[in-house]
């Protein structure tokens, strides 16, 4: 099919309350690349509390609340604290005129090693500002506290209550973003139950003209995220189908991820479709297919910030 996105209309599911799992400490080791290898096989553990649809849900309300940090990272922290919603080191704490608690136990995360960058010849490579760039070389640990974790100085309120309303230019940065991606949007009237989709051949996407602001707004974020996740690139090797070796679910997990996490961002209350079989069935016959959602999804989020975001409220 070359189109993508036919979401239906029902059967949606509301974020649970998160699960309160073992929290892993990372103390106590003799070197930080023992630190860092343990955090490295707590990620790997961690992929099973993701294969449900309760997993998923928390780790995505995560990533809404942290999308400037890397997708292991966002894991990290979700998997240390939950309820995190707004982390920083120790002394930008400081800077910003909070302390931490003393005996307030950290959420350890990658930071990483950089080097100069240098050609065959030993000389610096240059950025496009002409400045030396430098390359990651390996990853130590960082930590990082939680506000909760902190007193003094009251933080800029910077969080919106949830709306089921779309925020002022969330539509409009939704449309923008489509069309600089490649998909300018029409509003027609769609019959057979479904919200919208996305054309290949036709170079745009399609919403119903007769829904509600709210449904307008996830329903284009989630063709956006068709979009962005690659799905109708050339070189996509997977195909949408549900057909035997067909993907759909897979891609469609993934666009209805990145409408969830792009809404939470923008101040909205959401819905994303269950999801249990189709992550339940990654895990099992691909092991690497949770993380490379997640890898993905975080791509994608970021693409969407770099086209035209005006009105992001978390982190």
């Amino acid at each position: 099919s070359e189109k993508r996105g036919t979401r239906p209309a029902s059967g949606a599911l509301t974020a649970p309350a998160a699960p309160a799992p073992t929290r892993p400490v990372f103390t106590g080791y003799k070197s930080v690349q023992d630190k860092v290898d343990a955090m490295r096989e707590e990620l790997e553990a961690a992929l099973d509390q993701l294969a449900d649809d309760e997993g998923w849900l928390n780790y995505l309300n995560t990533m809404s609340k942290f999308h400037r940090y890397s997708a292991t990272n966002q894991m990290l922290i979700w998997l240390q604290n939950p309820d995190a919603t707004h982390v920083a080191g120790f002394r930008k704490w400081k800077e910003m005129g909070r302390s931490v608690r003393k005996g307030e136990k950290g959420i350890a995360i990658f930071a990483p090693r950089t080097a100069p960058d240098l050609g065959d010849d030993g000389s610096p490579r240059l950025d496009a500002d002409g400045k030396p760039r430098r390359k990651v070389v390996g990853f130590s640990s960082a930590t990082v506290f939680d506000v909760s974790q902190t007193e003094g100085e009251p933080l800029p309120e910077v969080y919106q209550d949830l709306s089921e309303e779309p925020p002022d230019g969330f539509v409009d940065d939704l449309e923008v973003a489509c069309a600089k991606s490649g998909y300018p949007v029409s509003y027609e009237p769609i019959s057979g139950g479904r919200l919208g989709y996305t054309s290949r051949s036709e170079k745009r996407i399609v919403i119903d003209a007769n829904l509600s602001p709210g449904s307008r707004a996830t329903t284009l974020a989630h063709e956006l995220g068709h979009v962005l996740s690659g799905h109708l690139d050339d070189d996509e090797k997977r195909a949408y189908s549900t057909s035997h070796g067909g993907k759909r679910g897979e891609m469609e997990v993934e666009a209805e991820s990145f409408a969830y996490v792009l809404s939470r961002m923008n101040g909205m209350k959401t819905h994303t479709h269950r999801a249990s079989e189709y992550v339940a069935s990654w895990q099992q016959h691909e092991p690497d297919a949770i993380r490379n959602v997640s890898d993905r999804l975080h791509t994608a989020v970021k693409k969407a910030m770099s086209l035209s975001w005006r009105n992001v409220t978390a982190e």
